[in-house]
């Protein structure tokens, strides 16, 4: 999952005590949305400042305390935190429906771009899958339309919504990046890197017993990597075969600041069974943070399982 965070997008701070408004109980589920308007696609590197003018809108325009949705999710997959996961939303129409489930914009219009691309809807099943894991929310899955009067979120999203919501066989992995950027032309000068990556290769043999709790995996001070850097890492772990069936393994990349606090919100990826098993990120890691690699394995009875061996390969730029 690309999640940006309210502080990665440039987000205003919300109005109190409105926009710090909690839910009083677990959602019943995930409502989609479009922006009702006419939107043209753009560049992933203007995102950010769309997601800005849009809760300048609801902050300014609306008199809201604060952007309107949970989330909002760009053409290009990235899930941009909106009133996120506690605090309650405004955009399905009142109070109730507001507290009865999740809002999730994707950055669609109801002219121009109206079509949502692969990468955008696997980036809004993130999303719904991000709101059930970590929310709470419950399986069901609608549109605006659905219990008020609205067009939203617009007929081609709505019919993928009414499918389920399925993940697109074409679409790309929830870790790709931002569209590169044109490469300069110029020569690099002698002496400096350019934009050659370096390699990132460690492993190690452990015996850990891995239990319920997260197990921080990395090499130099529990850290992979120090932004800013632009990066594509993976993590391989062995575990030992003979596991109760049922187990269950999870990986989590996450982000944090240069003292190891406040993480970033992130989406375990889930493997079944022993045997080998391997976590893949790309993205960018801003300044001052640290990207971290945690993991856990639950077995039906609780009984920890043995972790063998670990590598972590990759490679990474300098922002």
């Amino acid at each position: 999952m690309k999640l940006v965070s309210r502080a990665e997008w440039g987000a205003r701070p919300y109005r109190t005590p409105g926009g710090a408004t909690l839910y009083s109980r677990a959602r019943r589920g995930v409502k989609v949305h479009y922006l009702g308007s006419a939107y043209e696609d753009r560049p992933h590197t203007a995102c950010a400042a769309y997601v800005r003018k849009l809760q300048d809108s609801h902050m300014d325009g609306n008199g809201w305390s604060d952007i309107g949705y949970s989330f909002v999710v760009c053409t290009h997959g990235y899930v941009y935190e909106g009133r996120g996961l506690k605090r309650r939303n405004s955009a399905n129409g009142n109070t109730a429906l507001n507290e009865q489930d999740y809002a999730v914009c994707a950055l669609l219009g109801s002219s121009g771009l109206t079509k949502p691309p692969d990468a955008q809807l696997y980036g809004i099943r993130d999303a719904i899958d991000y709101c059930r894991t970590e929310g709470p929310a419950g399986t069901w899955i609608g549109g605006h339309r659905d219990g008020y009067a609205t067009a939203c979120p617009g007929d081609v999203l709505y019919a993928w919504v009414k499918k389920g919501a399925p993940r697109p066989a074409s679409a790309p992995m929830p870790s790709q990046p931002a569209p590169a950027q044109p490469a300069p032309t110029a020569p690099v000068p002698a002496g400096e890197d350019g934009d050659m990556p370096q390699l990132l290769n460690e492993t190690n043999s452990i015996d850990v017993p891995v239990g319920k709790d997260w197990l921080g995996l990395a090499f130099a001070d529990a850290v992979l990597h120090t932004g800013p850097r632009r990066h594509t890492t993976l993590v391989h772990l062995l575990f030992e075969d003979q596991v109760p069936d049922g187990t269950l393994i999870e990986g989590r990349f996450y982000l944090t600041d240069t003292a190891g606090k406040n993480p970033s919100a992130y989406l375990p990826t889930r493997h079944q069974g022993g045997g080998g098993h391997q976590f893949l990120l790309t993205g960018q890691i801003p300044d001052a943070r640290h990207l971290r690699f945690e993991v856990r394995a639950i077995t039906p009875d609780g009984s920890p399982v043995k972790l063998l061996h670990r590598v972590t390969s990759g490679l990474y730029w300098a922002a």
